[in-house]
């Protein structure tokens, strides 16, 4: 598990709240994105669009880079593969978790499937390039 997903989800872990233990981890790498990118006024779905996008990086707008741009098709498709992975990751599992009154607790194995999500997403983002103007 990425230490940024751990380390946002182990105290709720700990006292058997699964769900808000996701909800704490999504927090945290969502926060951990803007520290790296210096971006306070973009959130979730928008950051991670704005981050992974491929075009190049504009003045206030860097990039994360999980490769270098030569250009091709595999650079093209990891970028869009990580937006599209993140907006997953906030819209179908930290939205419907932090919004939804009345849910019951997750198990304990849906809600370790829910962190490992986070965790690539993080991993991602941790060890990306940052590219700026």
């Amino acid at each position: 598990m990425h230490p940024w997903v751990w380390e946002g989800a182990k105290a709720l872990w700990r006292s058997g709240h699964f769900r808000e233990a996701v909800t704490a981890a999504a927090r945290k790498v969502n926060a951990e994105t803007q520290n790296k990118v210096g971006r306070r006024d973009l959130s979730e779905t928008k950051l991670f669009q704005n981050a992974f996008s491929q075009s190049p990086p504009k003045a206030g707008e860097p990039r994360l880079r999980l490769m270098d741009d030569d250009g091709g098709d595999t650079f093209r498709s990891v970028h869009r593969g990580a937006m599209a992975f993140a907006e997953g990751c906030y819209a179908g599992i930290r939205n419907p978790n932090s919004h939804e009154d009345g849910l019951p607790e997750l198990p304990e194995h849906e809600a370790l499937e829910q962190l490992a999500a986070f965790s690539v997403l993080a991993r991602w983002v941790d060890t990306a390039s940052l590219e700026t103007a």
